[in-house]
C-alpha cells in the first residue's frame, strides 16, 4: 500500500519540474471511430462527481445523467459512459469532459496520467501473455507516440484532445490491467525513444511479413527519418507470414469509392498493383474500365477506405496481389498493418530468443536511445548489500549505507514472514514520481510491497526532510506490507509503521476507522492525508497500549477483526 513519508511545498515542485520529462496528463477523444448522439453517464464507484459546466460547483454523482439533455458537463472519479445508440461503454477513473456538438454528436474527452494511458494501450494493442521484453518495448513505443504528439489538438467544433482511441492513433482498452502489462509499464516508466535531442517519431504494426516498410513510402513527409527505414525482419517470419485473403464485391467497392470522392471508370474490368515500394508493398493501384480508361489510387488510401467501410481486418496490409474475378476484388496478402517501425510479431519472437526490450527497440529504430529526459540513459539498476536500486543517475554511497541501515532497523522492529529483497527507485522528477505511484506530488515517497519509490533526492533535501528517517519509514512499510493479510485494514498498516518507528504520536483528530480508511485511500488535500495518518497512528497506539504489540501484529498477519476502541 502507499505510504505518506513527508510533505512538499508548492515552490519545491515548481523548481524541480522537468520540461522534457517522461510523463504528463493525456486527453483522449473517446468513441472517436463512431461518435455517439446520446450517452448516459453513471457513477462507477465511490467518489464520482459531476458539474454541469467547467466553472460550476462539483456535485456527487449518484444517479444516471443523460447527454445531450445536459449540454456540457465535467465529471471525475470512477465514471461509466454508455453510448445509448450503439450500446458501447467506457469506464475509467479520470477527468471527463462531455459536450453536445453542433452536428448532433456528443464529444467525450477523458484525461488520464500518461502511464495509465500507456497501460490502456497495451491492454488494447497487445496480448498480455507476451514475453516481458516485448511488452516493455511496446510500452516505450506507445509512450513515445503519445508524448511526442502536440498537446491539446483542436478540431473545429470539437473539444480539444491529444489523441484518439481508435487504431487511427492507438487503440486502448480501459478498465482492469493485467499484472504482466502493469509490470511492463512500471519497469519502463517515463522511458521514450530519443533521436539526438528530440523524441523519435515512432510507429508499430502487427506483422511486417518479413520486411518492415520505410516511413517515407507511407508518409512522404517522414522520408528523412533515418531510423524508419525498411529492414529485413527474420524474427517476424519465424512465427508465420500472417497470410490473409479478402474479397469485396464490385458494387460495394464502387459505393465505397463514391463515398470517398474517387472518380473511377463506371465499369471496372481489371485491377492490379501498378508499382511497389522497396519492401514490395503496393504503392499505387490501377483500376481499368471497359474502355481502357484508367484511374490510379494509392494503396494506403485504398486500405484506409476499405477499413472505414468494411472493417480493419479485411485488407490487413499493403503487401498483397490484386485482381478481379467473378465480379469481386480479390486480395491475397501477408502482414498486418502499415509495416512501419516495430513489428509486434517480430518483437515477440526476439523476446522469446532472449533479447531485452532495449535490444528490440535498437533493432527496429536504429540510432535511437531509450531515455527519460534528453540527458539521461533511462533506468539503471544495481544491487548492493541485499537491496536493489533503480535510478537514472548514480546512487550516492551515503544513500546506499543509509538504506542498508534502514533495512536492518526495520527487520529488527518487525521480522518479515518471508525473505524479501527491497527495491528502492529514485524518480528523476516529481512528475515521474506522480506517474509511477498515482500519488499527489506533495508526497515524498510511496511503498507498494517490497518496492519503495522516492521523489528526487534534491526534492527531499529541499523540503528539509531527513532521508534517513524517510528510508526507515519506507523500509518499515516493506516489512509490514509483505507480512500483512489482504484483509488487514489500511489504517492498521499505516498506524503500525508509525508505532514501530518509535516516534511520539502527536495529538490526532477524532476520526472513525471508516473515515481514516477513506481518507488514506483518497485524501483530497495534504491536510486531509496528514490528519488520516495521525489518526491511524493514534488508534493503533491505543490498541498496542491495551492489547500489546504481539496482538496487533497478529491482527495484521491474520486479517482477523480488529477490536474497536
Amino acid at each position: 500500500m502507499k505510504r505518506l513519508a513527508g510533505l512538499l511545498l508548492g515552490s519545491v515542485l515548481v523548481c524541480h519540474a522537468q520540461k522534457d520529462g517522461g510523463g504528463r496528463d493525456v486527453s483522449i477523444a473517446l468513441f472517436s471511430a463512431l461518435p455517439p448522439r446520446s450517452v448516459t453517464v453513471t457513477a462507477g464507484g465511490h467518489g464520482a462527481w459531476w458539474a454541469p459546466c467547467a466553472t460550476c460547483q462539483h456535485q456527487p454523482l449518484n444517479a444516471a445523467l443523460h447527454m445531450p439533455a445536459v449540454h456540457e458537463m465535467v465529471a471525475g472519479g470512477p465514471i461509466t459512459v454508455r453510448d445509448d445508440e450503439h450500446a458501447q461503454t467506457r469506464t475509467a477513473n479520470g477527468q471527463w469532459h462531455l459536450r453536445a456538438g453542433s452536428r448532433g454528436f456528443v464529444d467525450i474527452v477523458l484525461t488520464l496520467p500518461s502511464e495509465r494511458y500507456v497501460a490502456a494501450v497495451l491492454m488494447g494493442e497487445t496480448d498480455s501473455s507476451e514475453p516481458h521484453a516485448s511488452l516493455q518495448a511496446m510500452a516505450v513505443v506507445a509512450r513515445t507516440f503519445v508524448l511526442r504528439t502536440s498537446a491539446r489538438k483542436t478540431v473545429a467544433g470539437h473539444l480539444a484532445s491529444d489523441i484518439c482511441d481508435s487504431t487511427a492513433c492507438q487503440a486502448i482498452k480501459l478498465g482492469n490491467v493485467s499484472a504482466t502489462v502493469s509490470e511492463a509499464v512500471r519497469s519502463t516508466a517515463g522511458e521514450t525513444l530519443w533521436f539526438g535531442s528530440r523524441r523519435a517519431q515512432v510507429f508499430f504494426s502487427g506483422s511486417c511479413g518479413g520486411v518492415t516498410e520505410s516511413a517515407g513510402a507511407v508518409w512522404p513527409r517522414l522520408s528523412s527519418a533515418p531510423y524508419l527505414r525498411s529492414i529485413a525482419d527474420p524474427y517476424c517470419v519465424r512465427k508465420d507470414r500472417a497470410a490473409w485473403h479478402a474479397e469485396i464485391s464490385l458494387m460495394a467497392f464502387q459505393e465505397m469509392a463514391t463515398r470517398e470522392g474517387w472518380h473511377l471508370p463506371p465499369h471496372i474490368a481489371s485491377a492490379h498493383v501498378l508499382n511497389r515500394t522497396s519492401s514490395k508493398r503496393a504503392k499505387t493501384i490501377a483500376l481499368v474500365g471497359d474502355n481502357q480508361e484508367q484511374a490510379v489510387v494509392t494503396a494506403s488510401s485504398l486500405r484506409l477506405a476499405v477499413g472505414r467501410s468494411f472493417g480493419w481486418n479485411l485488407v490487413r496490409s499493403d503487401a498483397y496481389d490484386l485482381r478481379i474475378r467473378d465480379g469481386l476484388f480479390v486480395f491475397d496478402g501477408h502482414g498486418h498493418g502499415h509495416g512501419v517501425g516495430l513489428c509486434q510479431q517480430g518483437a515477440w519472437k526476439m523476446a522469446q530468443a532472449g533479447k531485452s526490450y532495449r535490444e528490440i527497440l535498437a533493432f527496429y529504430f536504429a540510432g535511437t536511445k531509450v531515455r527519460i529526459t534528453p540527458s539521461d540513459d533511462g533506468w539503471q539498476q544495481k544491487s548492493q548489500n541485499g537491496i536493489s536500486f533503480t535510478s537514472t543517475a548514480a546512487i550516492p554511497q551515503e544513500m546506499v549505507e543509509q538504506s542498508v541501515d534502514a533495512w536492518q532497523f526495520a527487520r529488527s522492529r518487525f521480522t518479515p514472514r518471508q525473505p524479501v529483497v527491497p527495491t528502492i527507485t529514485v524518480a528523476p522528477s516529481t512528475e515521474i514520481f506522480r506517474q509511477m505511484t498515482r500519488q499527489p506530488g506533495w508526497q515524498l515517497a510511496s511503498t507498494s510491497g517490497p518496492t519503495v519509490i522516492l521523489q528526487p533526492l534534491a526534492v527531499i533535501s529541499a523540503n528539509g526532510t531527513s532521508l534517513k528517517k524517510t528510508l526507515q519509514h519506507e523500509m518499515l512499510h516493506v516489512v509490514v506490507e509483505t507480512s500483512a493479510s489482504p484483509k488487514a485494514p489500511l489504517w492498521l498498516r499505516e498506524g503500525l509503521v508509525e508505532v514501530l518507528a518509535g516516534e511520539e504520536v502527536r495529538t490526532a483528530p477524532l476520526l472513525s476507522a471508516q473515515d481514516i480508511e477513506r481518507l488514506l485511500i483518497g485524501a483530497g488535500s495534504r491536510q486531509e492525508s496528514e490528519s488520516a495518518h495521525l489518526a491511524a497512528a493514534a488508534r493503533t497506539q491505543r490498541l498496542v497500549n491495551r492489547y500489546g504489540i504481539s496482538a496487533v501484529r497478529g491482527w495484521l498477519v491474520t486479517g482477523a477483526s480488529v477490536p474497536t476502541d
